[in-house]
């Protein structure tokens, strides 16, 4: 009875786990779009205004480089997840056994997580300096560490999610006949 027990509360552990994973997923996904069109929006009127009007908007590049910091990590962790972040896939053309491709993968996949983690930590202290200096913006005096924040998000979610990809190409790197 014991036993059956646990494999109960264990899929309703990972059951929890997913669900709070694609929240996590869906909360990026409409940060993106909350971020994207304000901002194309601004970028547009401020253009228009500037060339076809001749005048430009107060401080307005502040406001746009701030949200475009957002835009650009929370991007990068969504990338990351959907496995779409830029790659130079060289070796592939060379290696041709699947199961060696596999174990590349996985070589380069641990990478991405030490390097990931690395900036997660480079990021907290910089956040943590950031609110201990209480730094704030030149001209609307809004704390930086709203903007700075982003790194520590964007990278700590950019290590999440190469886990879940070495996790995934370390089982496929196991298999006498792992799939490409």
């Amino acid at each position: 009875m014991l036993a059956k027990g646990k494999g109960s509360m264990l899929r309703t552990l990972i059951g929890a786990a997913k669900r709070l994973h694609f929240s996590v997923l869906n909360t990026q996904k409409a940060i993106l779009i909350i971020l994207f069109v304000p901002l194309t929006l601004t970028m547009f009127a401020e253009t228009l205004a500037r060339y076809v009007f001749g005048i430009g908007f107060f401080a307005i590049e502040d406001f746009v480089g701030y949200f475009a910091v957002w835009l650009y990590f929370v991007g990068a962790a969504v990338a990351t997840y959907e496995k779409t972040q830029v790659t130079a896939e060289l070796v592939e053309m060379v290696l041709k056994k699947p199961r060696t491709l596999n174990i590349l993968r996985a070589i380069v996949s641990a990478i991405s997580v030490i390097v990931a983690a690395i900036m997660t930590q480079w990021s907290y202290s910089f956040v943590v300096w950031s609110i201990r200096m209480h730094e704030k913006t030149p001209v609307h005096q809004i704390p930086f560490v709203y903007f700075q924040s982003s790194l520590l998000v964007g990278s700590f979610l950019m290590t999440v999610y190469f886990l879940m990809q070495m996790i995934e190409n370390i089982r496929y790197a196991r298999r006498p006949t792992s799939p490409s």
